[in-house]
């Protein structure tokens, strides 16, 4: 009788402990776009001047630290497969529908290539997003002397 009591009560702290744990996730959507007010998008041109990773969170309780990377997944030569690019860490206040990690264009351009923006909460990987930068099409000497007005 003691033994299956003690089962019972066993099970009802693994419930306890695992509805707490689950209680403390927290769910993360995100986007990429060109600002927090455009369309979301997987491709960007490589003089983009910003790109903006904008988030939705369920579960963040003030205290709670969103850290947003940005990894380079494959430039070709420009750097080695996977590096950090940048990262910012914010303090969270609650839940947000409109949290955004934004990234400044380099002086040079974005290299072209894939990319990934990955978003932690509290150390631990809520989500990614991927996404490419092409490269700018140049345009020709006839489209050049045309919007010139010549």
């Amino acid at each position: 009788m003691k033994r299956m009591l003690l089962v019972v009560v066993a099970m009802v702290v693994s419930l306890i402990c695992l509805s707490v744990a689950k209680a403390g996730d927290v769910s993360v959507k995100v986007r990429m776009t060109t600002g927090p007010q455009d369309p979301p998008t997987t491709t960007f041109a490589s003089n983009t001047p910003k790109l903006y990773a904008i988030f939705k969170t369920e579960g963040a309780k003030t205290g709670d630290k969103i850290r947003g990377a940005l990894i380079a997944e494959d430039v070709g030569d420009v750097a080695p497969a996977n590096t950090k690019v940048l990262e910012t860490i914010l303090d969270m206040e609650g839940d947000t529908d409109a949290g955004d990690f934004n990234f400044s264009r380099p002086t040079n351009n974005w290299p072209v290539g894939k990319y990934r923006v990955e978003i932690y909460v509290n150390d631990e990987l809520a989500t990614a997003a991927k996404f490419t930068i092409k490269a700018v099409k140049k345009k020709s000497s006839d489209e050049e002397e045309e919007e010139s007005g010549d």
